[in-house]
């Protein structure tokens, strides 16, 4: 794990999503918490900030297109651009989610995600903000 990212905020209405990725993050040390809507995550994020606890990092899913987790990013790269971001998602890389990229998102992760393609694209993004 590199040091530049330690906290993970995950978001998204499932569950079984949110506890399966905490399970294997906080298995490799990580600092996890987690929301189940963009207005909770939203929340949390000026919740930490203003406590300066920061996150550095928040993973979300996007299993359908039109969804609201798609919002999430702008508000993130406008108000907390020291947030990394992940988006995992079923789809491929449709036009959605290129214009995300263009808006400043930091990973993408196709459906079905192992642990391990997981914790290898927070290393990745941890070597980034490392050389940053």
């Amino acid at each position: 794990m590199f040091k530049s990212i330690k906290r993970i905020l995950v978001v998204d209405d499932e569950a079984e999503f949110v506890h399966t990725i905490i399970r294997h993050l906080k298995r490799e040390g990580f600092i996890v918490d987690s929301a189940y809507d963009v207005e909770e995550a939203r929340r949390k994020i000026d919740d930490s900030a203003r406590m300066l606890i920061l996150y550095d990092l928040l993973i979300t899913e996007i299993v359908r297109p039109n969804t609201e987790a798609i919002e999430l990013l702008p508000w993130i790269k406008k108000n907390h651009p020291e947030i990394s971001v992940i988006i995992v998602s079923g789809f491929g890389k449709n036009d959605m989610l290129r214009e995300t990229m263009r808006e400043g998102l930091d990973g993408y992760a196709k459906i079905p995600l192992t642990p391990k393609k997981m914790i290898d694209l927070i290393n990745i993004i941890g070597q980034k903000r490392g050389n940053s």
